[in-house]
């Protein structure tokens, strides 16, 4: 019945992720030059023409996306040109960027600032930027400039001195009549413009670099999603344009979906191909205790790998109900926490060890994700004995977190009030771990709630573990055990695993 349903829901699901980010991007403003550089990509996305790279490197972007912005090394030979063609140079229009400046570039000569972009609309070295923005070195603020000539030529000031390595959004707009420069959305400086924008026809737009032997300056930073409109965008515009999703977003949460489906199939083809040789394996010869003991550790990863598609299944119900409600900062932290969770869980899944840490961290990853189904109202902790070395201590895989997933929804879900989950593991003889896993559940109430279904679930992953307890008591000559205590008056369980601790 499960497997028939993923078909639908992965639809319903990728349906709503497609409406959702079409919402968010028909509310932007459409500009007549889009560069933005993803995938290491030159080309302006609205006319196709390709900017002309000079010793630049393709750098992450604002949202961490690899080769999706271009870096500029701060000297002479890196910039980057645009190209010269009417789109680029609007009468009136707007020019919208993102800058992160990494190191002030003081060599070079002239006017003490860093460029950013900049056209020119004389060939004259002096009052010849028709738009342009640069950092300033000496005050550490952004500027933007328009002049026409040596009598009209403005300077707009950002209010506040910038910090290295921060994203920046600048936008200037400018029309007949008024030019406006704005940082992160804020307006900075207004002013009446009393002359006509006019360009230098052949000259190109220029990033990171003037080309000017009076005015020689460069950049040394990374720059992302240069945008030119032909017309002066609002304050709303601009803060649309500032809050635009992550383009790689819808991708990346759809990728994790198809993921966790392929992972689903994969556990469900291992589990029958294991099952398939077992079954070949027993009719040739009988099994001694060595053979019984793989037999139930494979055992034991089959149930892991049923219980993974049921676990996953319920993971991307959650994360569909999250984005249905427009929970959207919710889905992407559950999201990435699921994403985690499962790649450490296909790192572990072949082994038969594990380490106190890597076991720590997926029970932490199990709980985070569990909690937030559950709207994190259980308070749990997970505490390592000072003298065990977590790092180096191995002990069997896949014995722990069965009984937090019992305590959790067979004491924990429909207990009232306040919801508590301690585990700990400390060192016992220097050759054992006792795992201690306490709740303060519904204790024995919650048997007589069970189903029939739901104990024989428990029961067979208790009957798993106490079989390869015992295995390793006979094997090794320990004493390991599993114990579980009922608290006086219902207010929960506690259950307790002594495993051996198999490598240093």
């Amino acid at each position: 019945m499960k497997v028939e349903m993923i078909p639908s829901f992965k639809y319903q699901l990728l349906f709503s992720l497609f409406f959702f980010t079409f919402s968010l991007i028909a509310q932007l403003p459409e500009p007549c030059v889009r560069f933005s550089f993803n995938k290491g990509d030159s080309t302006d996305e609205i006319t196709g023409h390709k900017a002309e790279f000079h010793s630049v490197n393709f750098s992450s972007d604002r949202f961490g996306n690899d080769n999706h912005a271009v870096y500029f090394y701060g000297n002479e030979q890196s910039y980057m040109s645009l190209g010269s063609y009417k789109e680029l140079k609007p009468a009136k229009g707007s020019i919208s960027l993102w800058v992160k400046v990494e190191h002030p570039i003081m060599i070079g000569n002239g006017v003490h600032y860093n460029p950013i972009i900049l056209t020119r609309n004389t060939k004259l070295l002096d009052f010849y930027e028709a738009y342009s923005m640069y950092y300033l070195l000496d005050t550490k603020k952004f500027m933007a400039v328009c002049a026409l000539d040596s009598t009209k030529d403005l300077g707009l000031y950002s209010k506040k001195p910038i910090s290295m390595n921060e994203w920046k959004h600048l936008v200037l707009t400018y029309s007949d009549s008024s030019v406006a420069f704005y940082v992160n959305t804020e307006l900075q400086v207004k002013f009446h413009l009393n002359f006509k924008m006019t360009f230098l026809e052949e000259d190109p737009v220029l990033v990171a670099a003037t080309l000017n032997p009076k005015n020689n300056r460069w950049l040394n930073g990374t720059v992302d999603d240069i945008e030119v409109y032909s017309y002066p965008l609002s304050q709303a515009e601009i803060i649309s344009l500032y809050n635009a999703p992550n383009p790689n977003r819808s991708a990346v949460i759809r990728n994790w979906i198809l993921v966790g489906f392929g992972i689903v199939l994969l556990l469900v083809g291992i589990y029958f191909f294991i099952r398939r040789q077992l079954k070949k394996s027993f009719e040739k010869q009988r099994i001694a205790l060595e053979q019984t003991n793989v037999l139930i550790e494979t055992e034991l990863r089959v149930n892991r790998a049923l219980m993974n598609p049921h676990f996953v299944f319920n993971a991307l119900n959650a994360l569909q109900n999250l984005i249905l409600n427009n929970q959207n900062d919710r889905a992407n932290d559950y999201l990435v926490k699921f994403s985690k969770m499962i790649r450490k869980l296909l790192e572990s899944n072949m082994s038969d060890v594990i380490t106190i840490e890597v076991e720590t961290e997926l029970l932490s990853r199990y709980l985070e994700i569990e909690n937030l189904r559950f709207e994190e109202n259980i308070l749990y902790t997970i505490r390592v004995d000072p003298s065990v070395s977590a790092a180096k201590v191995q002990i069997p895989v896949m014995m722990i977190q069965p009984f937090v997933e019992n305590a959790i929804w067979h004491g924990l879900l429909k207990k009232q009030g306040e919801k508590r989950l301690d585990i700990s593991f400390t060192s016992v003889e220097e050759k054992y771990i006792l795992c201690v896993i306490d709740d303060n559940g519904l204790g024995k109430k919650r048997v007589k709630r069970k189903s029939s279904a739901v104990f024989d679930k428990t029961s067979l992953a208790t009957s798993f573990i106490e079989q390869r307890l015992r295995l390793f008591n006979q094997i090794m000559k320990l004493k390991c055990y599993l114990s579980l205590e009922y608290k006086p008056d219902n207010k929960g369980t506690i259950f307790k695993i002594l495993l051996p601790i198999l490598k240093q």
